[in-house]
């Protein structure tokens, strides 16, 4: 049957009523000045609210015209002055899964995707004469020109090639702007048409001249306009009639970029993976701790714990003798040499033993009558009793017990014999910890007893502990807050002041399948100093391997509360993948962080504040911003953001750790920022920020200038050390007494810095090997966040 009559019946009766009731692609919500409708069969007419638009439109303005689309997906359009657009295809019916394609001929062309975008981004596309632009989320501005109409900031040098220019300014979102290949089929998407192809993030805006590759340049002062103001004529149709204003988008500071031009993404990222932020596979960092870190507890009347390289624990042929704490950086760099190194001098090794966990042994063991000293090998204090040590490799990744759900079971497979100080050698009962890593917390159940000895009766102690918080693999507690210590005659922690104790420990082995753990009793409760007791010990537990992949969001918020120190005045956080609220423009709306008083992982929300200048990175997820005005809640408590703000930066989702290069160096190019704020209402103007890592020494430097209230600021640290492979830090001036500072951060201030002025950095690395870049400064109580991408790639 020949089907040509009715579609030359059916654009017949479309061209006799253009205004009927039948389905349409979209119509029009807004007209102002010189506006005109060409259908497809060419004719020609004055649109005002509500006309329709289908297949084959073309709307063309003029100088002092403008006008705003509303397709049936909701999407918005807004063409500017002098602009020729057209519809080359449009569903009528969002749900029809045929493509989307828009043709800019010239001028500028706001958009705003909506369901047809979302349910498939590949069924939207947008064309010029030399460049196809695939949607990868919510809203842009496209700009096309020929040579002599071109706006001269983006005609550079020489003029353009091939007399045709495109740009393109991601508002949100993100979108994979690719050269026209010639022969391509139209519409064909930039991920499938062979053309080079770059991805932006929100405030990026990319040029293609003529046949070209695309790149980035600094938005153009008319493409910011166009982002903050495209109806800057009164609203009305194409007579003036107010009541044809349709309705408006009232657009966030995040809408234009944060940095001037000239300080704009100078290296842009390159990449196809768009929106969505798939989780980065990074398991294969996973077979083994590259540092080979040992987790050390040594217990002398209370337990302490730290942390060493495996080359800088000390051993006396098989003897384990004490360690080198583990600072960041090589063996022998400044900062390692410069560590706190414990040391056991002379004593009798006893209750030597091993326990096999993942990636190694737990080794454990006590010496009688030996010297504990902090500066290494001789001299040092004589410990009355024993001097208890355990020590295992480092629980891998440093993150995992954060990010894991679940629970788990860890039973005792060893440890010294309990003593007191007089040396009497007791026994360790039942001990079992149970883990419970939805709630990141633990509970521990042991008992433990000594003989009779000389006058001295012995005893009988439980411990128990609910609800104990676990943070990077490590734990702590003690009879001041969870521990609960009961001894054979009745008497109790939890009344007592004289019957007190503590415990430390952390999980150890690759999948976490160890735990080490010290712990210290005093009971004076006797009348009789004679039956007095203070006990020590060390123990090892065994449980199941736990899923080193699990994913986690690294990140760094500032603290709008002024809760911390000044030289510190951030928090790091590391938070599982669904705790961390928002949508792909990179505004996050909850996540969870430490607050002072609250613990590691408080509930942050955003309430009735608002998210600016937020910015995304599409390559990896790792989004920015900041949180200002109203209030938002931490725990459901109120936090005062009227005058000040609370800035974050989190990585993408990732599966597996870091794993930086053994060698070499990397520069680090801003991608991403929010401006400074203090907390008196003032928001300040980035000016530079810098990054760069050399991978060889495990160092990181970086600055950062701006100016705020009338000051000017500069901050910058020289050889950060890079602990755990993922992290860098630096403060200013020493604020530990005695101690030296590794790495200090260096503060400038015109006119003034004021009195003790202090500041800090605090960053991480993310992607498989560090790839990009995150920085939370602060500065005189000046705060912000910066996010970096490494040069190349």
């Amino acid at each position: 049957m020949n089907k040509a009559p009715k579609r030359i019946a059916a654009a017949i009766a479309l061209a006799l009523a253009p205004l009927a009731a039948a389905a349409a692609s979209g119509e029009f919500a807004f007209v102002t000045g010189e506006v005109s409708l060409v259908k497809a069969n060419g004719q020609r007419s004055t649109p005002a609210r509500g006309t329709p638009v289908d297949t084959g439109d073309r709307v063309t303005t003029g100088a002092n015209g403008m006008a705003q689309l509303t397709m049936v997906d909701q999407a918005r359009l807004s063409l500017r002055p002098n602009t020729s657009f057209a519809i080359e295809a449009y569903p009528e019916r969002p749900d029809s899964g045929e493509n989307a394609i828009l043709s800019l001929a010239r001028g500028t062309l706001r958009a705003f995707t909506g369901l047809i975008a979302a349910n498939n981004r590949d069924k939207f596309v947008m064309k010029t004469r030399v460049a196809t632009v695939g949607i990868r989320g919510s809203g842009n501005i496209l700009y096309a020109c020929e040579a002599k109409e071109c706006d001269e900031s983006v005609i550079g040098a020489g003029g353009p090639v091939d007399g045709a220019i495109t740009v393109n300014h991601t508002i949100e979102g993100s979108h994979a702007i690719a050269n026209v290949v010639p022969g391509a089929p139209a519409g064909t998407p930039p991920q499938q048409g062979g053309a080079a192809t770059l991805i932006t993030g929100p405030g990026q805006t990319v040029l293609v001249r003529g046949a070209e590759p695309p790149r980035y340049i600094p938005t153009p002062a008319f493409i910011a306009d166009a982002a903050t103001n495209m109806t800057n004529a009164k609203a009305g149709d194409a007579s003036g009639a107010a009541s044809n204003a349709g309705p408006t988008r009232n657009f966030a500071p995040s809408d234009t970029p944060v940095l001037p031009a000239n300080q704009q993404n100078p290296a842009p990222l390159v990449g196809n993976n768009g929106l969505g932020f798939p989780t980065i596979d990074a398991s294969a960092n996973l077979s083994a701790d590259p540092l080979a870190l040992r987790d050390v507890i040594l217990s002398v009347g209370s337990p302490f714990a730290g942390q060493a390289i495996g080359a800088d624990v000390d051993f006396t042929g098989l003897e384990f003798r004490g360690y080198r704490a583990y600072l960041g950086g090589s063996a022998d760099s400044a900062v390692a040499q410069g560590a706190i190194r414990p040391y056991i001098n002379g004593g009798t090794l006893r209750d030597n033993g091993s326990i096999a966990v993942g990636g190694g042994n737990i080794s454990y063991g006590r010496y009688e009558n030996g010297a504990l000293s902090f500066t290494g090998p001789g001299g040092g204090v004589a410990i009355p009793g024993s001097i208890h040590f355990i020590h295992g490799p480092s629980g891998f990744p440093v993150y995992l017990s954060d990010v894991l759900t679940g629970t788990a079971t860890y039973t005792l497979a060893g440890g010294t014999s309990p003593t007191n100080q007089a040396n009497t050698v007791g026994a360790l009962g039942a001990a079992t910890i149970n883990v419970n890593f939805s709630n990141r917390t633990l509970d521990l159940a042991m008992a433990l007893s000594l003989p009779a000895a000389g006058s001295n009766p012995g005893g009988r102690w439980n411990v128990s502990a609910d609800g104990v918080s676990l943070a990077l693999n490590a734990f702590s507690a003690s009879s001041s807050d969870r521990m609960v210590i009961t001894n054979g005659t009745g008497d109790s922690s939890r009344t007592s002041e004289r019957l007190t104790g503590g415990f430390q420990g952390s999980l150890v082995g690759t999948g976490l399948a160890g735990i080490i753990m010290g712990y210290g009793i005093s009971d004076t409760t006797s009348s009789n100093s004679n039956n007095w007791n203070f006990i020590t010990g060390v123990a090892g537990f065994s449980g199941p391997a736990q899923n080193g992949a699990a994913a986690y969001r690294e990140g760094r918020i500032s603290d709008p509360a002024g809760t911390l120190a000044d030289f510190v005045r951030t928090y790091a956080t590391t938070n599982r993948p669904g705790e961390v609220a928002g949508d792909t423009t990179g505004r996050v709306s909850a996540f969870s962080a430490p607050f002072a008083g609250t613990g590691a992982h408080a509930a942050y929300a955003l309430g009735s504040a608002q998210v600016l200048q937020a910015g995304a990175d599409p390559e990896t997820g790792l989004v920015w911003g900041r949180w200002s005005g109203g209030s938002a809640t931490v725990n459901g408590q109120a936090l005062d953001l009227n005058n000040r703000s609370l800035h974050y930066i989190f990585a993408g989702t990732q599966s597996g750790p870091v794993a930086l290069p053994l060698t070499g160096s990397a520069a680090y190019d801003m991608i991403g920022s929010t401006s400074p704020t203090d907390g008196n209402g003032h928001v300040g103007t980035l000016g530079s920020a810098s990054l760069n890592a050399n991978f060889t020494s495990r160092t990181v430097d970086a600055s950062v200038a701006f100016s705020i209230n009338g000051q000017s600021w500069t901050g910058s640290a020289s050889n950060m050390p890079i602990y755990r492979e993922q992290y860098f830090s630096a403060y200013s001036g020493n604020p530990i007494p005695g101690g030296t500072n590794p790495a200090p951060l260096t503060l400038g201030c015109t006119p003034s810095c004021g009195q003790n002025a202090a500041g800090s950095f605090d960053g991480f690395f993310s992607g498989r090997t560090g790839q990009r870049a995150g920085l939370m400064y602060n500065l005189g109580g000046n705060q912000g966040a910066l996010a970096f991408g490494r040069r190349g790639g």
